[in-house]
């Protein structure tokens, strides 16, 4: 061995040991100016001074601050022009725009005098963010600007990390709520994307952004200037809470220690943990709660009342302003296979929902839900909350591709969602009914932050598991052997008072269903089927209020009938009301039953009793009558029937015999005659009477009535439907809308009497009327309208344009409608609900209406507006029977349900033949045929040639 081998190996250790304290000497020089700036937001946002707190404190955690010089003005702009001398780097943490301090030229010329120098830069959040008129330049020192308030988001996203850049050591993916910008200008060359995130826009060029599409955007980036010098931007950052997010302070420590020239481990500093004083309450938490109660089923409330007490901001003074008008709508729903929903499901509202998913999650919300025929389910945010303005998608659940129904689609469109769902806030969950042609009809359950479908849930609701646990079953089980399956689940869902059963009904099967569904065990639990026997689907349970629900948990449904409906047999309820109770230990029996004295003719003629569906009155003071719980029913007779619900006045076995004489009838007739009567009889509310043309189009009603109580005592019935210009007319003509005034004497049953009737306004086909009011007074009726017959399709270039009419509930005045065009088609029967100081209606999307609003004149739809007038038919060339062979027969020479028997049309007037094939039901399949080709058809069905 050479003697001089040792010495060299000592010379080498010191030569490392000396460049081990230079380098140690040389980060001890190293200086990091941390800038903050004055608290700007509410708590917890911008909250610049605790931000650079955070920031000094994590430096000084790790060896490689330690060695550092870490100096932080964490209020603003250091007084001395000295203090930035010798940094290595500096950090900005402030508020941008005018607000920006590089807007003082002082400022200015100091910056830029370091950046010349190469010194370190790091912006974060609005740091990055300039003036429009260019005063201030950011590119060409930090590699990227945001100029002016074009855009932000804020959002729960997953960041991805470029961990191949000295800032990206160390950090994995990871996701956490901030808000960002999705739009920055970067320069050209020398910027290195760090962290990107996939966003959804939510304000733009000075809006709010209703859209949710999503955008990949750099979020994080580091920058080498070309004249010298590193630069790192970040523009998350908002809320003081995201220096909890260990993967964040990484980046952000990381990304300081580039700028100043020190080097980053191969893993990333390790930090660590400090406590952050933070206030993490974001602006959607801080709303002032509304006065508005929560929607949370059809018609106001369980027991179907129909009034909203606690509307306060919507008094008529207000409504009938001239700055009520639409305040903000959603995008359009999701089409399937090219056709735009339609909701025939009411809206529901809740002001506090937390989402619990997706890119809101943590936020909580004032939401509207929404479920569409095309089988998705929404909740829409209803009220500004920060960047999110009202109508942003919150979470959407698709549920199931939709059925169509045969022999032709429900309204020409599929068949999802028909029914209105129902919120239990208790157990966090929405329930909806939805048919998809693989499972057929199924119940869900949804958690109400996330739109995710419950473990367990849906359940089937088919033939087989309702004739298991049938409590009115005949000798043989019920099957669905109609020619065609036509089977609908359109009538509200409804929850029992302690939320462990939901009731679905049906209508149009081959019989009426109530369905009693365990929430708890997921499973059904009861069914009670209208008619035993069943026969042509007499008995459908179809109406849009479905069961009504008493506080003591007794349900109530209203049933009707196809044409032929009428079967003298036991237990066969066609054309009746129902209630039930619903105990686990015995399931669903019935405790009480009423029907009409002309409940044959009716069944024979497709007047359904249970068109619309049963709503519950406020108890009233057994000191002044001797029936303090009342109910109220319509149908399409038009007639309104009250009844003592307590003491239903029919037998638990069969209906009473047939009869004619009207003052027989068992409901609460009032004492005096009734004009279509010899005597006394129910009330009817829109005429002209008949028992023999009242359905279809020339029906006159179809909606749930509604009742409140004004601020004197007296309880006023309000009901929607359609006067005809004559019996056997489908021309509408007023009123449309009548007020009853339930008289109440003491000790002495109540009855109904017609306070006054709307003769301004004419209805198409309405839905429910629905009150607001401020308890007792300010009440408003509101009604939307299909603003068509009942037979209109609702698809296609001449689809209707519904109208939402408010009314004064004292005098019926008209208040305010929407502007023609305004509203989007809907479904049908659907209903508007309170959200806020909104008024919301389901059409395509949901839209609101309040003061503030816009009120245009009138709105030119493009499908309408562009509709082409039908080019000329030339005539088949065939005869009346041929073509009736052709497009007729099949249905009515084998008539099922509310299909006329071909016997029935026969009975009709020629015009009436007619205008059912050109303007009416069967529009669709007289498609293609001239007015000559129409009129051969009706000839021959009134010749009654076979």
């Amino acid at each position: 061995m050479n003697a001089t081998t040792p010495l060299r190996g000592l010379w080498r250790a010191w030569v490392l040991l000396a460049a081990l304290l230079a380098g140690c000497a040389d980060d001890a020089g190293r200086k990091i100016v941390l800038i903050g700036g004055p608290h700007s937001e509410a708590a917890g946002r911008h909250e610049y001074v605790a931000g650079i707190g955070a920031l000094k404190s994590l430096l000084e955690t790790v060896p490689e601050g330690q060695h550092a010089r870490i100096v932080a003005f964490a209020d603003g702009w250091p007084a001395s022009p000295e203090a930035l001398d010798d940094a290595a780097t500096i950090v900005f943490y402030f508020d941008g725009l005018d607000k920006h301090p590089l807007t003082d030229p002082s400022h200015h010329r100091q910056f830029e005098s370091l950046m010349r120098r190469g010194v370190g830069l790091v912006a974060l959040h609005q740091a990055s963010t300039v003036p429009q008129d260019a005063s201030i330049d950011l590119l060409p020192s930090l590699g990227a600007e945001r100029r002016g308030l074009f855009d932000r988001t804020t959002e729960t996203a997953a960041l991805t990390v470029d961990a191949s850049h000295p800032v990206g050591r160390g950090v994995a993916e990871f996701t956490y709520r901030d808000e960002f910008y999705p739009t920055l200008r970067f320069a050209e060359h020398g910027v290195a994307p760090v962290l990107r995130a996939t966003l959804h826009p939510q304000y733009r060029d000075g809006a709010g952004v209703v859209d949710d599409r999503a955008e990949t955007r750099t979020v994080a980036w580091a920058y080498e200037r070309p004249q010298g010098g590193r630069s790192f931007g970040y523009s998350g950052g908002h809320y003081l809470a995201a220096f909890d997010e260990p993967m964040l302070r990484k980046t952000l420590i990381n990304a300081i220690f580039w700028t100043a020239g020190i080097d980053i481990p191969r893993d990333g500093v390790v930090l660590k943990k400090i406590d952050v004083p933070q206030s993490t309450t974001a602006a959607s938490d801080m709303r002032p709660r509304t006065a508005t109660a929560d929607v949370t089923t059809f018609h106001a409330d369980r027991r179907r009342s129909g009034w909203h007490s606690q509307t306060t901001a919507l008094t008529p003074a207000r409504v009938a302003g001239d700055a009520f008008g639409l305040l903000w709508e959603s995008p359009q729903l999701d089409s399937v296979d090219g056709q735009a929903p339609r909701l025939y499901a009411s809206p529901l509202y809740l002001d506090r929902v937390r989402i619990a998913d997706g890119q809101h999650r943590g936020e909580t919300f004032s939401a509207v839900f929404a479920a569409s025929n095309n089988g998705y389910v929404y909740a829409i945010n209803a009220t500004k909350a920060g960047d999110v303005v009202p109508g942003r998608i919150l979470w959407r659940t698709r549920l199931a591709a939709p059925c169509r129904l045969q022999p032709a689609p429900l309204d020409a469109v599929p068949t999802g969602v028909l029914a209105t769902p129902i919120i239990d806030i208790a157990r966090q969950r929405i329930y909806v009914t939805h048919c998809d042609p693989q499972n057929g009809w199924q119940a869900y359950a949804l958690d109400l932050g996330s739109g995710k479908v419950v473990d367990g849930w849906p359940m089937r609701l088919d033939e087989a598991r309702l004739n298991a646990v049938n409590r009115n079953a005949g000798p043989s089980p019920v099957a669905p052997t109609r020619r065609y399956d036509f089977r609908v689940q359109r009538g509200a869902l409804n929850l029992s008072p302690d939320g462990t059963r939901l009731y679905a009904t049906f209508g149009e099967t081959e019989t009426g269903w109530l369905v009693s569904i365990d929430t708890v065990a997921a499973k059904v639990a009861s069914a009670f089927t209208a008619v035993a026997m069943p026969h042509r689907g007499s008995g459908g349970i179809w109406g849009a209020g479905g069961p009504a629900v008493d506080a003591q948990g007794h349900v109530y449904v209203v049933t009707g009938s196809g044409y032929e409906g009428y079967v003298d047999q036991p237990a066969d309820w066609t054309q009746s009301v129902l209630k039930l109770s619903d105990v686990p230990t015995d399931g669903l029996t019935l405790k009480g039953t009423y029907t009409p004295f002309n409940y044959c003719i009716a069944a024979k003629m497709d007047i359904d009793l249970g068109s619309g569906g049963a709503s519950l009155l406020a108890d009233l003071d057994p000191a002044l009558t001797g029936t303090p719980r009342l109910m109220v029913v319509g149908g399409k007779q038009g007639n309104a029937y009250l009844l003592d619900r307590e003491r239903l006045p029919g037998a638990l076995d069969r209906r009473p015999a047939c009869g004619t004489d009207a003052a027989s009838d068992a409901s609460l007739l009032a004492p005096t005659r009734q004009p279509q009567f010899p005597g006394r009889g129910p009330l009817n509310v829109f005429g002209p009477y008949s028992e023999r043309d009242a359905a279809m189009d020339i029906a006159r009603a179809r909606s749930v009535p509604a009742s409140y109580r004004d601020a004197a005592g007296g309880v006023y019935v309000y009901l929607t439907g359609n006067t005809r210009r004559a019996e056997g007319s489908a021309d509408a003509v007023p009123p449309s809308l009548v007020k009853l005034d339930v008289v109440a004497k003491k000790d002495e049953p109540a009855y109904l009497r017609i306070d006054r009737r709307q003769m301004d306004v004419v209805f198409g086909n309405p839905g429910s009327p629905v009150i607001s009011s401020r308890g007792g007074d300010d009440a408003i009726v509101w009604v939307l309208d299909e603003n068509a017959r009942r037979s209109a399709l609702l698809s296609g270039p001449d689809a209707p344009s519904p109208v939402l009419y408010a009314f004064d509930a004292v005098t019926l005045k008209p208040l305010w409608h929407s502007a023609p065009g305004q509203l989007h088609t809907s479904g049908k029967y659907n209903e508007p609900a309170f959200a806020g100081d909104a008024v919301v209606v389901g059409t395509d999307r949901i839209q609101a209406f309040g003061s503030g609003g816009r009120m245009p004149a009138s709105i030119a739809r493009t499908d309408t507006a562009t509709a082409q007038a039908a080019p000329a038919v030339a005539d088949s060339g065939l005869d009346g029977a041929t073509m009736y062979k052709q497009r007729c027969a099949a249905c009515h020479d084998h008539p099922q349900g509310n299909i006329p028997p071909r016997a029935l049309i026969a009975s009709r007037s020629r015009e009436s033949v007619v205008d059912t094939l050109t303007r009416g039901a069967m529009r669709a399949q007289a498609a293609g045929l001239s007015a000559n080709d129409i009129g051969a058809i009706a000839d021959h069905v009134k010749r009654g040639d076979r």
